[in-house]
């Protein structure tokens, strides 16, 4: 799809700005589409720059002549005879007295020509200072170099210390003043772009945000955004994972936090909704709903056949296809109260996803049984909480947690203690890291080659509270009460589990947001603690784990 057909909405809108015809509803619709959008800001600055370069070509060079013996309009350089653009009549007549009513016809319909041409000018010219007017935070501006040298990378422009909207790399070490009072201070290599006095994008390098006024400013960067919220800020995109240094109220925007499906269970539907996707469930005839452990609906199983919610194939058709399918990592998050028996051979598992081959499977479940194969790391353990995954060069391994009491661990007697328990399973592709948490404890892990992907998707249905195949429903059914299911095209970095864990222990989502039955946000702000250096993780912006206080 072109640019133009992309913002088709903010080019009409910019469009009747330009001829004075702007509505308020239009120009409160154009505040909307900009507001933290950087490519609908960017195609505007484009869509304005173009009429500012125009602008420039009409101020300084361009003339209009119209020559009367020919009955020609020319827009050309002054003071240059060669033609550049023509405006000339679509018939032309035999020269004759008879044509001389048509050929006068002509001229006044030409001159209308010229008038309405030179009106259409004015209007562009004018355009940029009626937007000025009535939204400043993204009109154009300049803002000051106080110290170094920078160069354009694209459409920018520098004149003497100032600098004008646009992409510029530091030369050297540089300090930038924008025009409501902030310093960024920029070292070396750094490329960053400027789209008005309240926004800019980190592209590479090393920023620092000294606010001298309290203004907001927002900050861009490949993976997340940051809002400044009238404080000093420093990211550095020098290191592997981003690091970013808070003021008092830094508020931080992931690029990617939702999960690609979420099933809360508070829904009064006959059918259990995703509110991330539309991987719509159906709970089985002996499967009841019951109070939730967060918010006001969960499903309770009673360890029977029947006791399952079926969600599909999520699309898929062969394997590492349909929205269970991931390349970067995988996460299962859910609340539970288990009454898992822990008696040799019983299993309940807790999801279940295969790709139609039972050895390319996924697997969250409790376990207490005899066989021992495919344990990554091989450990000698009875009742346990097992994740089974299949790596693509290590083949399928279960990662064992044991319910034994020991280093940290919880005996199955505390699981089952009637209260909400936090369980979430996650596999790293970047760092190749296997993990298993509890109530926001990382209890179990195994460290696989770094870049090792896992093969997931395909045509076999996900299941919560047993497994696909029927021929084991009875043998694999969970007992006890299940809520707030996730699963996440991505590894949820420790720092976030312990975040979502304590979202739960005060009443809210995972995402601290109110436990309802509305679908998720499509941005979600995150308040990071004052003053303090944290990594974040390079793939989805999320905090990874804090640097220091």
């Amino acid at each position: 799809m072109k640019r133009s057909e992309q913002f088709a909405e903010i080019r009409e809108i910019a469009d009747a700005i330009c001829n004075y015809s702007a509505t308020t509803e239009q120009k409160q619709r154009l505040e909307q589409l900009l507001d933290n959008n950087i490519d609908a800001q960017q195609f505007y600055y484009d869509y304005i720059s173009m009429h500012m370069q125009l602008e420039a070509a009409v101020e300084q060079n361009m003339e209009f002549v119209y020559r009367r013996m020919t009955e020609e309009f020319v827009v050309r350089p002054k003071g240059d005879e060669q033609t550049i653009a023509t405006i000339t009549p679509t018939e032309q007549l035999p020269n004759t007295t008879t044509n001389s009513v048509s050929k006068s016809n002509k001229l006044r319909q030409m001159r209308s020509h010229v008038f309405i041409v030179l009106c259409l000018l004015i209007a562009i010219l004018t355009a940029l200072l009626t937007w000025q007017l009535f939204n400043q935070s993204t009109a154009p501006f300049n803002a000051q170099i106080l110290q170094g040298h920078l160069s354009i990378v694209s459409q920018g422009n520098i004149a003497d210390n100032n600098l004008f909207a646009g992409e510029y790399r530091v030369e050297q070490d540089a300090v930038i003043a924008l025009p409501n009072d902030v310093r960024l201070h920029l070292t070396a290599h750094t490329v960053i772009k400027l789209f008005n006095g309240n926004e800019l994008q980190l592209k590479r390098g090393l920023l620092k945000l000294v606010a001298v006024s309290k203004q907001k400013i927002i900050v861009h960067t490949p993976s997340f955004s940051v809002n400044a919220n009238g404080d000093d800020l420093t990211i550095d995109l020098t290191q592997p994972e981003p690091i970013l240094t808070t003021g008092a109220n830094t508020l931080l925007l992931p690029s990617r936090w939702r999960p690609k499906h979420f099933w809360p269970f508070e829904s009064h539907s006959d059918r259990v909704i995703d509110l991330a996707n539309n991987a719509v469930g159906i709970a089985g005839k002996s499967t009841r709903r019951t109070k939730g452990l967060v918010g006001q609906g969960s499903y309770y199983f009673n360890n029977h056949s029947t006791d399952r919610i079926d969600l599909g194939s999520g699309g898929g058709t062969v394997p590492a296809s349909g929205s269970f399918a991931v390349s970067d990592g995988v996460t299962l998050e859910v609340l539970l109260a288990p009454e898992y028996s822990g008696e040799l051979g019983d299993i309940d598992q807790i999801f279940s996803k295969d790709t139609g081959d039972e050895k390319l499977r996924m697997v969250l479940g409790f376990q207490h049984n005899s066989r021992k194969q495919d344990l990554m790391p091989d450990i000698d353990v009875n009742e346990s909480l097992e994740f089974g995954l299949y790596i693509l060069g290590q083949g399928y391994h279960r990662l064992k947690l044991p319910l034994d009491g020991q280093q940290g661990r919880p005996t199955l007697a505390q699981l089952k203690d009637g209260k909400m328990h936090h369980v979430v399973a996650s596999y790293d592709v970047s760092t190749g890291l296997k993990a298993l948490y509890i109530d926001g404890q990382l209890l179990a892990s195994y460290q696989y080659p770094p870049g090792s992907k896992m093969l997931t998707g395909g045509p076999g249905n996900a299941t919560i509270g047993n497994t696909q195949g029927h021929k084991r429903w009875q043998e694999k059914s969970y007992a006890g009460v299940i809520d707030e299911v996730a699963f996440y095209d991505f590894a949820l970095p420790k720092f976030v589990v312990q975040q979502h864990w304590q979202h739960t222990q005060q009443g809210k989502n995972y995402f601290g947001l109110p436990a309802n039955a509305e679908p998720l946000p499509v941005q979600l702000t995150l308040l990071l603690p004052a003053q303090t250096t944290l990594a974040l993780a390079p793939i989805t912006g999320l905090p990874k784990k804090i640097m220091a206080p």
